[in-house]
């Protein structure tokens, strides 16, 4: 046999996660990745039957984050954020409100937040089951990681829509601080 044999087996392996395995590394932090949702906030959009055995796992656009976000990132749109509170902990939330729109906090009927350029409001969609804007105000939009852009797990889920405010919510949401999301 020549110099110029085949190699073995493990080397050609060993040699194409040696290659990939960055550009792989890339792609799942900054184009795209999967999140596996747990936990009860994003009732009914994710997570809908909290009896099964399996959860929902995600598909996440992650190029929203820096300066993409505020032109990346609409109110109603489903996304992954490092919580204020806790680095460790990553949220699923929804945004209710973007930079300069005033919402009404759940469960403050009288009073207002308008919400901070750079920031963004955030609720889950089921709110008894969920820590979010309401309890630790606006967040900044450099805390978002990703947007959920459709299930892909359990099957009977994939390519269910996620965007989208639900009504209930577009009553508390004024706009650049005018009038009520339901009156436009």
């Amino acid at each position: 046999m020549s110099s110029g044999a085949a190699r073995p087996l493990w080397r050609k392996a060993a040699i194409a996660a040696i290659v990939t395995a960055p550009v792989a590394i890339f792609v799942t932090d900054n184009i795209v990745s999967l999140q596996m949702i747990s936990g009860r906030s994003m009732q009914p959009a994710l997570n809908p039957d909290s009896n099964r055995l399996w959860k929902d796992v995600v598909l996440v656009d992650r190029m929203v984050q820096g300066e993409m976000a505020p032109r990346r990132l609409h109110r109603g749109d489903v996304v992954t954020l490092v919580s204020p509170s806790n680095p460790d902990l990553l949220l699923v939330k929804r945004i209710i409100a973007m930079p300069h729109d005033c919402v009404i906090p759940l469960g403050k009927p009288n009073s207002f937040v308008r919400v901070p350029k750079g920031h963004c409001w955030v609720e889950g969609d089921e709110s008894f089951h969920s820590g979010d804007s309401s309890s630790f105000g606006p967040v900044s939009l450099a805390l978002i990681r990703g947007r959920a852009l459709t299930p892909i797990w359990p099957p009977s889920r994939f390519g269910a829509s996620l965007a989208g405010l639900p009504e209930w919510k577009k009553s508390r949401v004024y706009p650049n601080g005018s009038h009520p999301l339901t009156e436009l």
